[in-house]
């Protein structure tokens, strides 16, 4: 499903404003606190810049994965991951923090997904100490634990050296990436990648 959002003249752009049947959305400034969604008329209709870029792939720490493209004074948020046809939850703002942070009026937080290239190579590697298999899809992260009798995690990369997995047995950790074969997890344990047989 892809929602048409239009962005309204603001200040600051540091919200976003975002409804069910019509679908508009308001990039506002911080000292506003609007309740419901308004449509702006034609006149006051105008792409406001946004804190960051807001394009592209984002997620709930895994599970969400929506898509966010910008253009002509719109945002589109393509909810096809979640077979989601109409957005009927009514009305919800977002703040727009920095780096790339959308915190949601219904308590959701998504973070941006990066796409780019990582400083370690998670796409087919197997690690150790753990028997863990990482594989990168997009930006996304799925980390096979059934060598080691874990269930599956899950996670994504938040820029080219941090990623952040849910081990649904243990937690949400991040971890730092360094070449040319670490993983530095949050709570003190090391990977290194197991050269390939």
């Amino acid at each position: 499903m892809k929602i048409n959002l239009k962005k309204r003249l603001g200040w600051l752009a540091t919200a976003v404003v975002l409804s069910g049947a019509g679908l508009a959305a308001t990039a506002i400034g911080a000292s506003a606190q609007p309740t419901t969604a308004s449509t702006p008329s034609a006149a006051t209709v105008a792409a406001a810049p946004l804190l960051f870029d807001i394009n592209g792939s984002w997620t709930d720490v895994g599970s969400a994965k929506p898509v966010i493209t910008a253009a002509n004074g719109f945002l589109i948020v393509d909810m096809s991951y979640a077979h989601r046809p109409t957005a009927t939850a009514g009305t919800f703002t977002a703040t727009l923090q920095a780096p790339n942070i959308i915190r949601w009026s219904n308590g959701s937080t998504w973070e941006k997904v990066f796409t780019g290239p990582t400083v370690v190579n998670l796409n087919g590697q197997h690690w150790t100490p753990g028997a863990a298999f990482s594989q990168q899809d997009n930006g996304f992260l799925t980390v096979d634990m059934s060598d080691s009798h874990r269930p599956t995690a899950t996670g994504f990369v938040i820029d080219s050296s941090t990623i952040s997995v849910t081990f649904p047995d243990a937690g949400t950790f991040t971890a730092t990436l360094q070449a040319p074969d670490t993983i530095r997890w949050s709570n003190g344990s090391t990977w290194q990648s197991l050269p390939l047989q």
